[in-house]
């Protein structure tokens, strides 16, 4: 591309943005992901009239689309080449202007109530709940006390549920990403994550065997309560570290009792989960049983080799 070639894009994306509603809803959107009706909703606009908003952002880089089932989300990126200018101009924005300041109470009425229609979906629908569960303030501390006190940087939660361990780990995330097969599970995960100030955290459906990722994208790999109840064990894991940066960690969190029902033959749990690291090229850190007041708990971690030169963290 020509320098001229170069400004004339740069003029269009700065043109893209130099407007009052497109303003609002960078400014909406970098508090989490939204579907249209939401962004309709909290603005007071027509579906027609955002949509086109939306498409301009979007096609300017400063916006992410993506489908759900039958929802399209929209989110500010969080590596594009328009980062470093959408920051520039949240930054210069006065958070409260009043127009800006109702937008921000109305998303608040907006999220609380997504997450309680999850909720109501997901009583009446079991077979639509996560696999994971709620965290005790004796299993956050048991799993804080594993991860250590430094960040996790680029985080991957798989089978993140409800976003229970993601709301644990935010804070120490440079940016997470929650993947779930449940859709309804990650309308609550984004309700309850974003409704805490996490706007770093985003949440895709996908399948843990097949992880919606390029390989070598995150320092830190989660897997809370899901692994037990996998049909095919070691292929998640295999996944979960094609996914793990070298030197990065795999945590797998599960409740102990659980693992006989995992494939293979009849071994004692650390055994299978020390073949199964081994089969998928990570070493094994440590494997921890926790006797919690909530049950018998295993967390487990690993490392993918760091590359020549490079110590492990």
């Amino acid at each position: 591309m020509s320098t001229g070639d170069r400004l004339d894009a740069l003029v269009a994306a700065l043109k893209s943005a130099a407007e009052p509603t497109r303003l609002r809803l960078l400014a909406l959107l970098s508090h989490g992901e939204l579907a249209v009706g939401e962004i309709c909703k909290v603005l007071g606009q027509s579906q027609p009239r955002v949509s086109r908003h939306l498409r301009l952002l979007t096609e300017a880089g400063f916006l992410d689309r993506f489908r759900e089932h039958q929802c399209i989300y929209y989110r500010t990126p969080a590596h594009t080449t328009r980062y470093g200018w959408l920051r520039q101009l949240l930054d210069g924005m006065d958070r409260d202007e009043p127009q800006l300041r109702r937008d921000r109470e109305r998303v608040v009425q907006v999220v609380a109530a997504r997450g309680h229609a999850a909720k109501r979906e997901l009583e009446r629908r079991p077979s639509a709940a996560p696999a994971g569960e709620d965290a005790t303030e004796q299993f956050a501390a048991a799993v804080l006390a594993e991860v250590g006190p430094t960040g996790v940087g680029e985080l991957l939660d798989i089978g993140t549920g409800t976003g229970g361990l993601m709301a644990l780990l935010a804070r120490r995330a440079r940016h997470a990403v929650g993947i779930d097969i449940s859709a309804p599970a990650l309308r609550l995960a984004r309700a309850r994550v974003h409704g805490a100030g996490f706007s770093h955290c985003e949440f895709h459906r996908g399948d843990m065997y097949e992880l919606p990722c390029e390989d070598a994208a995150f320092d830190t790999v989660t897997m809370d309560r899901v692994l037990a109840d996998a049909q095919r064990p070691a292929a998640a894991i295999g996944e979960a570290a094609r996914a793990l940066r070298p030197g990065g960690r795999l945590i797998v969190v599960d409740r102990f009792d659980r693992f006989d029902r995992l494939e293979g033959p009849a071994t004692h749990p650390l055994q299978q989960l020390r073949r199964w690291f081994a089969q998928a090229g990570l070493e094994t850190h440590r494997l921890r049983p926790c006797d919690l007041d909530c049950g018998h708990y295993l967390i487990a971690t690993a490392r993918r080799a760091a590359a020549p030169g490079e110590s492990l963290r």
